[in-house]
């Protein structure tokens, strides 16, 4: 099995770089004096800069800046002290895992399902099956996030086993350690082929030329959770009322909105 090896970076250390990527969107307001910070699973990315961007028109005084990695890698951090005030997985595993050690005093909730896909940056004949796509002798590279650290990862495998082709491609396989650098292989043209969420063919910057949805019934059900953190940090009466109020803005009617247009499915209201 191949592997190209990536630089992961600290998320906190200034002397080691960062693997993760933070987006920030900043106010004006002249009272703009609370901040919080979210840690949110990279496949998410585009939603959540226009869920951010919405909460804040709403809210301009407040200041939310988000950190983006894979779940596994952002549960590490959590786990190892990063400041982290939410975190919405990829997955409902790492959230409960925090939960059942401390880091809330609530349960994880299911914010969006979110759907797998196959991806090329070459124009391919979709009259081919996924199988058929993937074993055939052109195929060299078929990218997929890390399983050990990344749900749409696992959930990669899970496909493969179940069309009955593992064995047949597994010397294929290369990893990427997030959805974000799965993304940029098959951009690059450094995988032939890769799994990656439906929000990234969905996303306005999307220029691969060629995917298909992957047959539901082939991985469990990415059911994608977000918990609020409570270790970690010492937070002021502001931070923790701003933590809840953007945990329940999650669930609201224009967040589900956004969560159609990069096809996720909202849990129901």
């Amino acid at each position: 099995m191949k592997r190209i090896k990536l630089l992961l970076f600290s998320l906190f250390v200034l002397t080691s770089a960062v693997f993760s990527e933070k987006l920030e969107i900043k106010s004006n307001h002249p009272y703009e004096d609370t901040e919080i910070t979210v840690a949110v699973a990279a496949n998410f990315k585009n939603p959540m800069e226009e869920i951010r961007t919405s909460f804040l028109k709403q809210n301009p005084k407040y200041k939310i800046t988000i950190i983006l990695g894979a779940s596994g890698q952002l549960t590490s951090q959590i786990r190892s002290g990063a400041p982290v005030d939410l975190f919405l997985s990829a997955d409902m595993d790492f959230p409960e895992a925090l939960y059942k050690e401390g880091f809330s005093k609530n349960q994880p909730k299911v914010y969006a399902i979110g759907k797998l896909i196959l991806m090329s940056q070459m124009g391919k004949n979709k009259s081919n099956s996924i199988q058929e796509l993937l074993v055939n002798e052109n195929t060299k590279y078929i990218a997929i996030a890390n399983p050990k650290t990344a749900p749409y990862g696992r959930a990669a495998i899970e496909s493969l086993q179940y069309f009955g082709i593992y064995e047949k491609v597994k010397d294929k396989l290369v990893f990427g350690e997030s959805i974000t650098q799965v993304n940029q292989f098959i951009s690059t043209g450094s995988a032939d082929f890769g799994f990656t969420s439906l929000s990234t063919a969905l996303s306005k910057e999307n220029t691969n030329q060629f995917w298909l949805n992957v047959d539901p019934l082939s991985y469990t059900p990415i059911h994608q959770g977000v918990i609020i953190i409570e270790k970690n940090k010492n937070r002021s009466k502001e931070e923790i009322n701003l933590s809840h109020q953007f945990f329940e803005y999650l669930f609201s009617k224009e967040v589900h909105r956004i969560l159609s247009v990069y096809g996720y499915t909202a849990p129901p209201l």
